[in-house]
């Protein structure tokens, strides 16, 4: 069982996905992860936010998709939603009448653990494409997390998971 070991914090982040080719950031997380101390992130929500950077409005263009992952570890490419480090993802599909449709998921994926996604990696990555240029969209991602404390038993169940995969 993970203890809080601060309160709920934020992390927000923004990733360009104007162009077609897969897009990413690379999120340190070595900060919150201490091995010695048994510590990891818990992921406990995390939101995304699409839109038009040169005037922060709701972005609005006909016929194309754009899809976001927030995954545990570094990657370079989006993966499949059957992916093990998939932590949360999230996506708007814009139609011929520019009418925006969302998908994403419900919650960060829980893994058994109460509370949220445990993050034992010393970074995530947010990873995002669109399928036609789209020039000054961008996703903004809030993540809403809190450091833990684990048991031996559960950081090394972690731990093992990680390098496992």
């Amino acid at each position: 069982m993970a203890k809080a070991k601060t309160g709920t914090f934020f992390i927000r982040r923004e990733l360009s996905v104007a162009t077609t080719g897969a897009n990413s950031l690379t999120i340190d997380t070595s900060a919150y992860v201490d091995p010695a101390d048994r510590q990891g992130l818990m992921i406990e929500e995390v939101d995304y936010i699409f839109s038009n950077s040169s005037t922060n409005l709701p972005y609005t263009l006909a016929d194309r998709s754009v899809a976001v992952q927030l995954l545990s570890g570094a990657y370079s490419v989006m993966q499949s939603y059957a992916e093990e480090d998939l932590i949360s993802s999230g996506g708007l599909v814009f139609d011929a009448q520019k009418g925006q449709h969302n998908s994403s998921d419900l919650y960060p994926d829980a893994l058994a653990t109460q509370g949220g996604r445990i993050v034992v990696d010393d970074n995530m990555t947010l990873i995002g494409k669109v399928s036609t240029a789209s020039a000054n969209l961008v996703c903004s991602v809030l993540i809403k997390a809190k450091v833990v404390t684990l048991s031996n038993k559960d950081y090394m169940a972690l731990a093992l998971q990680t390098v496992a995969n």
